[in-house]
């Protein structure tokens, strides 16, 4: 089969995302902090759970395939914190030095239903929680910051055109207490 076009290809994730003022609050700081990066738009801002391999449009069915999977996935809400800049040569992100137990137990949850969907992860990735804040060439780095943290209430699948830089909401699921799944603090 041929390479597809760049701009002709979709990407599927599902992600969480920081509220409007977090998400300023976290864009302000990478402005600051790393003039030198090409910050991420602030609409763009999330954490990746899953991520799918590229499609041809129209990817209709994957879409909807997908949207069974995010219809099946329960997780509790939670906080998120982010308390340190981990640095590649090509782009910075915020980690945290302790993610909490309910994103690995909705991150694994989605995984699971993906799979019984038969909808493949992204061949070679895996989960590591990270925000990124900026793409740029630079030397590798890793240091503590001022702490970032915000309430994470849903989940979202999205739809990002590659090469275009647009990312779409498809769907969003709401996080309930209670939902089954054990917090193992």
């Amino acid at each position: 089969m041929p390479a597809v076009p760049k701009h002709q290809c979709d990407r599927f994730f599902f992600a969480v995302q920081p509220d409007a003022d977090a998400a300023r609050g976290i864009h302000l700081f990478t402005v600051r902090e790393l003039p030198e990066g090409r910050p991420v738009p602030l609409t763009h801002q999330h954490v990746t759970l899953a991520l799918t391999e590229d499609a041809e449009p129209p990817a209709d069915a994957l879409a909807e395939r997908l949207r069974e999977v995010g219809a099946q996935v329960r997780g509790d809400p939670f906080d998120l914190v982010f308390d340190r800049l981990s640095a590649s040569r090509r782009s910075v992100a915020l980690v945290p030095d302790n993610a909490p137990a309910a994103l690995f137990a909705l991150q694994r949850s989605i995984a699971d239903a993906m799979a019984r969907r038969s909808v493949p992860m992204r061949l070679g990735w895996r989960f590591r929680p990270h925000q990124t804040l900026c793409h740029r060439k630079g030397e590798p780095f890793s240091r503590a910051v001022q702490e970032f943290r915000y309430a994470v209430r849903e989940f979202l699948l999205i739809r990002s055109v590659v090469g275009m830089t647009r990312h779409e909401v498809v769907d969003r699921w709401p996080l309930k207490a209670d939902s089954g799944i054990m917090d193992a603090a």
